[in-house]
């Protein structure tokens, strides 16, 4: 068998392995957002955005109206990819910010208006409105921020987002999330001189799944009431970080 046959039967291969990840756009918008929909449901922060809503059809309403907004969001200024797709939606979607995405805007007004943020403050209501725009957004940017410029570990790095990630409960158990973080890791990640991975968990149940990627846990953060019920009164999401080219920083003698 020649090199350029042996060259050219490794490049399908490879093609076949990630042939079910697709980049995402606004067509897509609607079937994504049903996945991460049916993938939260049950998601103590996705649970506690719209506790004060007590209509069902209302409530699902204001879910769908946030992710769609969030893909969105990231769609032109980041990256989002779907597998397995269906008639209906995607088993697993994932949403991410890569290192150039605030200096391209995705946090601008301009940006948010037009990836339906404006949606999100009208069917919120008030209380809804506190939540998403004076509690969330803000929390999660400002604990980005804090973090990775404070901390020796992370200073100066370029840093890749996991926005979201989530799969039907069909589709659990079927090995997406590996073969996602094997593609991200191979085509973006680790390319180069390599760049940080960070996320945040709302699911203390999978941060032992993140830590098999060489995520390792930095703090957690609290959103709403800190002595409050999960899900209800708050939410309480794990800040995690990988390394770059799955490094454990957590061993550097240089941590702050």
């Amino acid at each position: 068998m020649s090199t350029t046959t042996i060259k050219s039967n490794m490049h399908l291969k490879q093609q076949t392995a990630v042939s079910h990840i697709r980049q995402l756009t606004y067509d897509d918008v609607a079937k994504a957002a049903i996945t991460l929909l049916d993938a939260f449901k049950e998601d103590p922060l996705s649970k506690y955005l719209v506790s004060h809503v007590n209509d069902t059809t209302r409530r699902t309403q204001c879910e769908l109206a946030l992710y769609e907004a969030y893909l969105r969001q990231h769609m032109t200024k980041g990256l989002v990819f779907g597998q397995g797709e269906t008639k209906s939606s995607f088993e697993t979607v994932s949403i991410w910010a890569t290192p150039t995405s605030c200096e391209q805007g995705l946090d601008s007004f301009s940006h948010l208006m037009e990836s339906g943020y404006d949606k999100v403050w009208d069917v919120f209501g008030i209380e809804g409105r506190d939540k998403v725009f004076q509690g969330l957004l803000p929390l999660l940017h400002d604990s980005f921020d804090r973090i990775m410029t404070h901390d020796r570990s992370f200073r100066g790095k370029d840093v890749y987002t996991l926005v979201y990630v989530g799969s039907t409960a069909a589709a659990r158990g079927k090995g997406n999330l590996r073969k996602l973080f094997e593609f991200m890791f191979d085509n973006y990640i680790d390319c180069g001189a390599g760049t940080l991975t960070y996320l945040e968990s709302s699911s203390p149940s999978n941060i032992p799944i993140y830590e098999r990627f060489d995520f390792h846990v930095v703090e957690k953060i609290v959103l709403g009431e800190e002595t409050g019920v999960e899900g209800k009164n708050c939410a309480v999401m794990h800040v995690m970080v990988r390394g770059i080219r799955g490094d454990d920083w957590t061993k550097e003698s240089c941590r702050l």
